[in-house]
């Protein structure tokens, strides 16, 4: 019963049901029986995402360490505490908690990215702290912490071919500069600042392996585009790895075949024609037609330029009159009279008027 309301709350979360997802998972830990703590933790964590999309950072945080926990191995667990803590301006803590994931995986991205990011903050912030006189420092010491900015919410949509996967993000008057995007075979990380000053951020688990070393993006006047270069030629159901119809369903091939048929043509004959052989050979007749009157021009010509005057006159004559069918190189017969023509076998002359 737990897996079934677990399975149902991340569908709910794919499909950005925030709330509905959250009451699942809640469901979902009260009817495990707790003898399965990977199980357990994986809920937890889950739960912990959940909170953090509804802005409930002290709930992601409180979750984030049971899992931990149950499970010292869950990486998302770390990651979600992590940002809850960055969340509540708690950055020392955030980087700590980072920093202390990448001690159990240090290869994974997002880890990188978060103690990156808490990394320059801190610096910064120290910096302008030496600048201040010592009594604005203690004075900023017991000012309270400014709340964060709620994660503006921006529903994405994606499209594909069969190599490449587009997600648009609509986001009107950013420049590519703002726009931060980083990605590994499974996870893509997207964030900038809308133009009201609110933070956006989307954190996707992909359904499937991408090629991360291709991955790039646009920025247009009323979208963000990041172009994904698939690792199979699939068909993608969801863009998110906790999609149940994703797991559901098979990986649908996308690609086309390597030899595409030719089409056909209507014919009443019984047997059908190879349209494209006949057309080869129509095209080697051409050719070799092509070179058989070539040759016949070069003899002709061979045999003009070596001939003396009368032997030209009859070449001359003989061709003009029979239209060029018959060749006669003796002047002492073509200056008798007019060289009749003689088509080749088959073929009748006719006369056409001009």
């Amino acid at each position: 019963m737990s897996n079934k309301f677990f399975e149902e709350a991340n569908e709910a979360f794919v499909d950005e049901k925030y709330e509905e997802a959250q009451e699942l998972y809640t469901k979902a830990l009260m009817k495990d029986d707790k003898t399965d703590d990977l199980l357990t933790s994986k809920i937890l964590a889950s739960r912990a995402q959940c909170s953090l999309k509804l802005t409930n950072y002290a709930d992601a945080e409180k979750d984030s360490n049971n899992a931990i926990k149950l499970d010292k191995t869950n990486i998302k667990a770390y990651i979600r505490k992590g940002i809850s803590l960055y969340s509540q301006d708690l950055k020392e803590e955030a980087l700590q908690t980072f920093s202390t994931g990448l001690e159990l995986d240090s290869a994974n991205e997002q880890l990188k990215i978060w103690q990156q990011k808490c990394d320059k903050e801190l610096a910064d912030k120290k910096s302008v702290l030496t600048t201040v006189s010592v009594e604005k420092t203690k004075l900023a010491n017991h000012t309270l912490p400014v709340p964060p900015m709620v994660p503006v919410k921006i529903k994405h949509s994606f499209y594909q071919t069969d190599s490449v996967v587009f997600i648009q993000i609509p986001i009107k008057g950013l420049k590519k500069e703002q726009v931060h995007v980083e990605s590994t075979d499974t996870t893509v990380i997207i964030s900038t600042k809308v133009p009201s000053g609110q933070d956006y951020l989307l954190e996707l688990d992909l359904a499937y392996p991408i090629d991360s070393l291709r991955t790039n993006f646009n920025v247009t006047g009323s979208n963000i585009e990041i172009k994904l270069y698939k690792r199979q030629a699939i068909q993608w159901i969801s863009l998110d790895a906790k999609s149940a119809a994703a797991k559901a369903q098979p990986p649908i091939p996308m690609s086309r075949p390597a030899v595409e048929k030719a089409p056909t043509y209507p014919s009443s004959s019984k047997r059908a024609k190879d349209w494209d052989k006949l057309e080869v050979e129509i095209k080697n007749d051409e050719k070799e037609n092509k070179d058989n009157m070539g040759d016949a021009n070069a003899i002709f010509e061979r045999l003009y330029k070596d001939s003396d005057e009368n032997t030209r006159r009859a070449m001359n004559k003989s061709m003009y009159e029979s239209g060029g069918t018959c060749l006669n190189m003796n002047w002492e017969e073509v200056s008798k009279g007019r060289v009749t023509c003689e088509p080749p076998d088959g073929l009748e002359w006719k006369k056409y008027d001009s």
